[in-house]
């Protein structure tokens, strides 16, 4: 509009605001649920895991209470929908006959519940009623449930698959047609659940495809349960890579972790890494430590290393490593998790497959999303000097903050500053609607080692 009369004309133009990133921490966890509602779920809490994936979950899919035990900011559960993973079972005989009374079946398919001791100890009631009493104990014989008063008459509220189906994390049963009491079976001679089946690599696979539309997720973990063919867990473990490294290329950069197989030794270990080096995984030993691992990485700060950091939530660790495995492990860049007196459980060194820090890496991975935030903002906006000058303004807007922060450092003798940029244009890229951005920019790193001098005076 152009003024007629003398005055005053006022245009409000809104200034560009980027948008803020997503928390880091985000952990994409790829396993074997006992449900599977649609789409991916997201948790940040042990209440929500449950009520979406169902008590079974606990079990077949750890890693998430281990993640969510050590701070994890969220997780983003994908099930893996397999025709060949099975849940383990066991028909509870009858006392007349050889048929069954009844079936229990785990809740959850994998081999999670292979070994699952049953006890069965039928006795009357006070008022004449035959009822049994039921235990379910897992092998090692840390964690089981007992259930007391239990029947085979279906119209009874205390039938053993209605408490089963209320009751317990671990199984549900099935009667027979016309199920009688089951024989007795104590701890000595109990019946034990068998026949669980883990997915198959391509099953991880495909759930792990479904990760790609979750923007915010920064670290990938898929829950293996079965670990006896090296073959097939180093097949699932570089799909993981392959995927990491084909989002870095989005902007959507995130680093896998994985766990070694349970026994062996660290030279069994150490030829894993060999065919698993990558700047995007990490390989943690020994068995039954990722989760843990990566819910403690997810609740630090991006640019904070996860060296002697303590990891809570394991019991016990499934094999002690000395001195001499810890070294092994480390030249080949198998991150070792151990209980060191005084501090608890750690993690002695935060390394990626190539011998990054996973710091390093992470804040590398913060820079690019924030440049593409950034820059997705300036889109249609490049055509002058003026909007090239706002774009370079708004990147070191962000890197300063990242400097501010603690992730970005000066060079050791103060020479070389935390980051540089460069916006331009050439005259064909403005031809071609092309603004090139150069950055460099130098993360923080963990110090390792303290090397110290003692000068003995006399």
């Amino acid at each position: 509009m152009t003024l007629i009369i003398p005055g005053v004309e006022v245009k409000v133009v809104k200034e560009v605001l980027a948008p803020q990133l997503a928390p880091a921490g985000v952990l994409g966890l790829v396993g074997l649920t006992e449900k599977q509602p649609p789409g991916q779920g997201r948790a940040a809490s042990w209440n929500r895991f449950i009520e979406l994936y169902g008590p079974g979950s606990a079990y077949s899919l750890p890693q998430a209470a281990q993640a969510l035990a050590n701070g994890v900011f969220e997780l983003v559960v994908v099930p893996v929908n397999s025709s060949t993973a099975k849940a383990a079972s066991v028909k509870i005989t009858a006392v007349e006959g050889s048929d069954a009374a009844f079936t229990l079946n785990a809740r959850a398919a994998g081999i999670w519940a292979n070994g699952l001791a049953i006890t069965v100890a039928n006795r009357s009631t006070l008022d004449g009623r035959n009822v049994f009493d039921l235990g379910i104990q897992r092998p090692g014989g840390d964690d089981g449930e007992f259930h007391r008063n239990l029947s085979v008459d279906p119209a009874d509220a205390r039938s053993v698959d209605k408490v089963l189906a209320a009751a317990s994390q671990l199984a549900t049963a099935q009667l027979a047609a016309g199920a009688k009491l089951p024989k007795d079976a104590d701890a000595a001679a109990p019946y034990k659940l068998a026949g669980g089946k883990d997915a198959a690599p391509a099953d991880y696979t495909a759930a792990l495809a479904a990760l790609e539309n979750e923007a915010d997720v920064d670290m990938v973990l898929v829950a293996l349960q079965d670990f006896s063919d090296p073959k097939k867990v180093a097949k699932a473990y570089a799909d993981v890579i392959t995927h990491c490294e084909r989002l870095s290329t989005q902007s959507k950069g995130r680093i896998g972790f994985g766990e070694v197989p349970g026994g062996g030794a660290a030279g069994d270990w150490v030829q894993l890494a060999d065919n698993l080096r990558s700047d995007r995984f990490v390989l943690l030993a020994p068995n039954g430590v990722a989760g843990a691992v990566a819910g403690m990485v997810g609740s630090l700060d991006y640019f904070q290393s996860p060296t002697f950091k303590r990891v809570g939530g394991l019991t016990a660790l499934s094999a002690a490593l000395g001195v001499e495995d810890q070294q092994t492990l480390l030249k080949d860049n198998v991150v070792p998790v151990v209980n060191q007196r005084g501090r608890g459980t750690i993690v002695v060194r935060g390394l990626t497959t190539d011998g990054d820090q996973i710091s390093v890496r992470r804040v590398a991975d913060r820079a690019v999303r924030g440049v593409k935030s950034v820059g997705d903002l300036f889109i249609g906006r490049l055509n002058n000097e003026l909007g090239r000058g706002a774009l370079k303004q708004k990147l070191v807007e962000f890197l300063t903050q990242m400097t501010n922060d603690g992730a970005l450092v000066p060079s050791t003798d103060g020479t070389d500053p935390p980051f540089k940029v460069n916006v331009y244009s050439s005259q064909d890229d403005f031809a071609k609607g092309i603004v090139r951005v150069d950055l460099a920019v130098r993360p923080v790193r963990a110090i390792d080692y303290i090397y110290a001098t003692v000068l003995v005076q006399v």
